[in-house]
């Protein structure tokens, strides 16, 4: 049979810290609290900045690091789960690789993540890009991290054509990977 569970008392040291949590709560700062979501109306406008991406392109993608190749495919980027996330399907590639990409706008980070996943089994997530209007452009650049970073940018030339640039490094300033990408949109 299990024992009946024991009370601590007022001098457990749990206790104390319980005593000093009740005294410091009600004064915590707004500041700590998490933030407040983007309005619907802001999530219909970030999203509109991803519907440039929609439709079926062409895409050239020339890998420069860590090994040299060109890569071509008819891209389709279509609206789901209630046009919140924007998913990419470069069919087969002329590599014989194949990718799936998702994009949405998180409204409490307001920012752009998006997730890469290729057939060779390696998945990118890109937290926090952000949108620059008089720009054109798209950027993803990773926080100081002890591993890696990453930056990865995606300039409109017009409402027809991007190209992006993505960089990956070691902790050490190794390249690891680095590749252009040039979309056409597809009439």
């Amino acid at each position: 049979m299990r024992e009946p569970a024991k009370c601590l008392g007022i001098c457990s040291p749990f206790w104390h810290s319980c005593a000093l949590a009740a005294l410091i709560w009600p004064w915590t700062p707004a500041a700590i609290a998490q933030p407040s979501s983007a309005t619907a109306v802001e999530v219909a406008a970030a999203l509109k900045v991803l519907d440039r991406w929609r439709g079926r392109w062409q895409v050239t993608t020339t890998t420069t690091q860590p090994v040299a190749s060109v890569a071509k495919s008819l891209t389709t980027n279509t609206w789901i789960l209630g046009d919140r996330f924007l998913q990419g399907d470069s069919g087969v590639k002329s590599d014989g690789t194949r990718d799936l990409s998702m994009m949405t706008f998180d409204a409490v980070a307001r920012s752009y993540p998006l997730w890469i996943f290729t057939s060779t089994g390696v998945v990118y997530y890109l937290a926090d890009g952000e949108w620059d209007e008089s720009r054109r452009t798209m950027l993803w650049e990773s926080a100081f991290n002890l591993a890696m970073s990453y930056r990865y940018r995606c300039r409109f030339l017009d409402d027809d054509s991007y190209r992006c640039h993505s960089l990956i490094k070691d902790w050490k300033g190794k390249v690891l990977l680095e590749l252009e990408t040039v979309g056409t949109r597809e009439r």
